[in-house]
């Protein structure tokens, strides 16, 4: 092979070698001629292109077969669009000639199917406005006719009533002055026949309303809440409730006190299980504080059965929301044109509630106060009628915390306390003046005179009732002065016919002595208590003085004057004969009570001592001890101890 054909060679097969066989159309006829060859022989070689070209020469030619069948469907399909073109052409006339006919008519219609809307909208409100703002005539006589039952229905038609005429407010407020204000004079006239049926229904039910029975009418309770919106409605129902509560309460009193009733209240059930207080409390004291029980029970029965009556909440109908008599009275007062809406005016439920039990009990007042004023006027114990004075005040002070300041009541009690007050002190004056219009003599033994003794033993009992008591301290102060003072200056009145100063110091002392051990104990006399020991240090040291004046007479101390041997030995032998048994012979000669009398006789002692003393020194000085001691054996000590 020459070098041309080499090159040539060379070339084909860098070209072929070169050639991307990534290339789709490559791959592609690759596999046609991959599939052509079944065998790889120089004739199949020989034959590929001849059969290439043929299969082309095929795919021509049936190509141009189904562009022919093609051309002649276009054919007919441009037919078939010239005709539909002319068919549209004429439904074009004949739709704009009809649009031209048919305009008006659209026209009209439209206008009827916007009056239809307006039409309809005005039905609707129509309906709206009559359901909401018109009343069904049979709601009107079950409102307002006094034949027909005060039930649920009843107040449901009431408060729809309330709501209507509340919401004329917004038919003023709109323009629609005419319908709103005739709306709201027909339900203003509703209302008015409404409560006033309400106002007779409640008050035959309170006529035959028993507070007693646990379980008291709901109904009742939501007729109340209502018509406390009408405050002066209200209060006519309280005022008539009132009077019948008065009549029953009164006959319960006389039931209480003497087994039978007044005869005020027919439906008053008597317990003949119970005795009356009048036949078992025949002690003033049992028998005042048994009707004061009676009453302060019967007010906190009364109290309790007028909550669950007139403040307890109730629930609504239909709603969980709690409602009051309290929030009645507020609606009321809100609604009232007489109220100034500037000023706050609030009612108290609790206050009304006792003012209305204070009220309910006035009947009873005037039956108690004269039995209890005719049971402390009887009295002439001024210790009885202290324990009187006392219970009435506790008492008081439980009103005063039950119903308040201002009640009738407790004004009652409070001149039931200042009468017993009264009383008691004309009693305790009584028996002062008539002990000191005949003091008796002082008692041989020196001790505390009867008079003194009984007025003390009274004296425990005021301390022992006051200390049980709840007034102030400061009280006391008064009585102390009208029950120990006078006897005390008594005790002193009668010490002036004693004989000797020292005997009078004595029976003085053991006075004074006998009313301080009768205030130990009470903190509430801890000042007289100061005050008596003052004056039990002054009869002390007075005592002491004049004990020791005696003493140094009877031992010759008074008599060694100037210190001369011959008086110093005469004083030292009177004081020996006199010293052993001076303590003894004097403690059996004062006899006042062993405390005081030890206080005494160490006072003495102890002056004695000092004054001996003096004595001891001075003749020490003067003589010397030697010679001292010969005319002067005693020492201070040895004194010291016989008289201790």
């Amino acid at each position: 092979m020459d070098s041309t054909t080499s090159s040539a060679s060379q070339q084909r097969l860098a070209s072929v070698l070169s050639a991307s066989y990534i290339d789709a159309d490559i791959r592609n006829a690759l596999g046609v001629l991959d599939s052509r060859f079944v065998e790889n022989t120089a004739e199949s070689r020989r034959q590929l292109r001849v059969n290439v070209q043929g299969d082309v020469i095929r795919s021509n030619a049936q190509i141009v077969r189904d562009f022919a069948q093609v051309a002649e469907q276009l054919t007919r399909i441009g037919s078939a669009l010239d005709n539909m073109n002319n068919v549209v052409s004429a439904m074009r006339a004949r739709t704009t000639a009809a649009s031209m006919e048919t305009g008006p008519i659209l026209e009209e219609f439209k206008q009827l199917v916007e009056q239809k809307k307006v039409v309809g909208d005005k039905q609707v409100l129509l309906s709206a406005f009559t359901e909401h703002f018109t009343v069904p005539e049979e709601d009107i006589v079950l409102l307002t006719s006094s034949a027909e039952p005060v039930d649920d229905r009843f107040f449901q038609v009431l408060q729809n009533v309330k709501r209507i005429h509340t919401d004329c407010q917004v038919l003023l407020a709109s323009g629609n002055e005419r319908v709103g204000t005739e709306t709201m004079d027909e339900m203003v006239k509703h209302l008015h026949a409404a409560f006033q049926k309400l106002f007779r229904w409640v008050q035959r039910e309170l006529k035959t309303l028993s507070l007693e029975n646990p379980q008291v009418n709901s109904g009742i309770r939501r007729a109340l809440r209502v018509l406390a919106e009408r405050p002066a409605l209200f209060q006519n129902c309280l005022d008539f409730f009132s009077e019948a509560r008065q009549k029953i309460l009164l006959d319960s009193f006389y039931t209480a006190m003497t087994g039978s009733t007044h005869g005020t209240a027919v439906d008053y059930q008597i317990d003949h299980a119970t005795k009356p207080i009048e036949v078992y409390a025949h002690d003033p004291l049992r028998y005042i504080g048994d009707m004061l029980a009676w009453l302060h029970s019967t007010a906190v029965g009364e109290q309790e059965a007028l909550e669950v009556l007139f403040i307890t909440p109730e629930s609504s109908e239909g709603s969980t929301q709690k409602a009051s008599i309290l929030s009645g009275i507020e609606e009321g007062l809100k609604s009232s044109p007489w109220v100034d809406p500037d000023v706050e005016d609030t009612w108290d439920p609790r206050r009304g509630l006792m003012q209305l039990v204070d009220k309910n009990l006035e009947t009873v007042c005037k039956p108690l106060r004269a039995r209890i004023e005719q049971a402390i006027a009887s009295q002439d114990s001024s210790t009885l009628t202290y324990k009187l004075t006392n219970l009435i005040n506790f008492y008081r002070l439980t009103f005063q915390r039950l119903l308040g300041e201002d009640s009738n009541l407790l004004s009652i009690i409070q001149s039931l306390h200042d009468s017993s007050t009264r009383q008691f002190h004309s009693t305790l004056s009584a028996h002062v003046r008539s002990v000191q219009s005949n003091l008796p003599q002082p008692p041989s033994d020196l001790s505390a005179p009867a008079f003194l003794v009984e007025a003390l033993k009274d004296l425990t009992s005021l301390l022992t009732s006051f200390q049980t008591s709840l007034s102030p301290d400061s009280d006391f102060s008064k009585i102390l002065s009208q029950a120990l003072d006078p006897y005390l200056d008594g005790c002193i009145t009668l010490s002036t016919d004693l004989p000797t100063q020292t005997d009078a110091s004595v029976f003085v002392l053991n006075c004074l002595a006998a009313a301080q051990k009768t205030l130990q104990g009470y903190t509430f006399t801890s000042a007289r208590q100061q005050e008596l020991e003052s004056q039990i240090d002054a009869r002390v040291n007075a005592l002491a003085e004049s004990t020791l004046e005696k003493w140094l007479a009877e031992s010759g101390l008074a008599d060694v004057g100037g210190h001369e041997q011959e008086r110093l030995h005469a004083a030292s032998e009177k004081l020996d004969l006199w010293l052993p048994s001076a303590y003894m012979d004097t403690r059996a000669a004062l006899r006042a009570p062993p405390a005081l009398l030890d206080r005494v006789m160490r006072g003495a002692a102890e002056r004695f001592v000092k004054r001996f003393e003096e004595v001891e020194e001075a003749v020490m000085r003067k003589w010397g001890d030697d010679e001292g001691r010969m005319w002067w054996p005693r020492t201070r000590e040895e004194v010291a101890v016989l008289l201790s």
